[in-house]
């Protein structure tokens, strides 16, 4: 048993210590109860095995792949215009009788949109006023005190079921990038459409770990303390972004 727990003891603790509480025979006093029986010799064992799934992520990997097989994604629909939904949707003629503006004098208040490529008229939106800014921006901060209280399967649902819209409606995705920025189909699939699914997925499968409190050494003339990094949401942004990344950015 002394040298079953010796070797026990390698792969517990620190090899320059184990000769010191060896020879002091402490460890052998502490382990002894356990050592008594092969039942306590394998939770000895099983220790170590714990540690090694714990640093290589082993239960957060299978607690996730639990949930994302145990939990129904809901399907949402989003309601698409003819020039999103079909290719031959736009019907308006290039416009190159004259430059391209975005402020029709009459239409005020509404901002043109052109399809960059073909130069085609798409329509027209609001052209939003300080007021119309701060309104979003107080409705925002409203849902972000709800959203602060969700638990990260929650929101991993959520992000799931935006995964799901996108991986169902790549065509669409790619068209209204298409029509929005002027690129080609293939490039916004692969710089909109598949960037995005990854940013999901690295979300899902790593931002409840990025999010914990991190502890940090608070030293030995500090060790009545205690230190760690906590990360604090800053609520509502505003974010200023490439053009051409339309649902990316989004």
């Amino acid at each position: 048993k002394t040298e079953s727990l010796h070797i026990i003891a390698q792969i517990l603790f620190r090899k320059d210590r184990i000769g010191k509480m060896a020879n002091d025979g402490m460890l052998v006093a502490a382990m002894a109860p356990l050592l008594s029986s092969d039942i306590g010799i394998l939770i000895l064992l099983a220790i170590p095995l714990l540690s090694l799934a714990s640093s290589l992520k082993l239960w957060d990997t299978l607690s996730l792949l639990l949930e994302f097989t145990t939990t129904s994604v809901p399907t949402i629909d989003v309601k698409l215009a003819a020039a999103e939904s079909d290719d031959d949707g736009v019907t308006s003629k290039p416009d190159t009788s004259k430059k391209v503006q975005l402020r029709d004098p009459e239409r005020k208040g509404f901002v043109q949109c052109y399809d960059p490529s073909t130069l085609q008229h798409l329509g027209e939106v609001p052209a939003m006023t300080k007021e119309d800014v701060d309104a979003i921006c107080a409705k925002a901060a409203k849902a972000q005190k709800s959203w602060s209280r969700t638990t990260y399967a929650q929101r991993r649902l959520v992000m799931r079921t935006i995964q799901k819209y996108i991986v169902n409606h790549v065509e669409d995705i790619c068209r209204v990038c298409t029509r929005d920025s002027g690129k080609p189909k293939v490039d916004a699939l692969l710089g909109e459409v598949m960037t995005t699914c990854e940013k999901i997925r690295t979300i899902n499968a790593n931002g409840e770990e990025w999010l914990r409190r991190q502890y940090r050494p608070s030293g030995p003339m500090m060790m009545h303390k205690t230190a760690y990094v906590e990360y604090v949401p800053f609520g509502v942004l505003g974010v200023i972004a490439p053009w051409n990344y339309p649902f990316h950015n989004m």
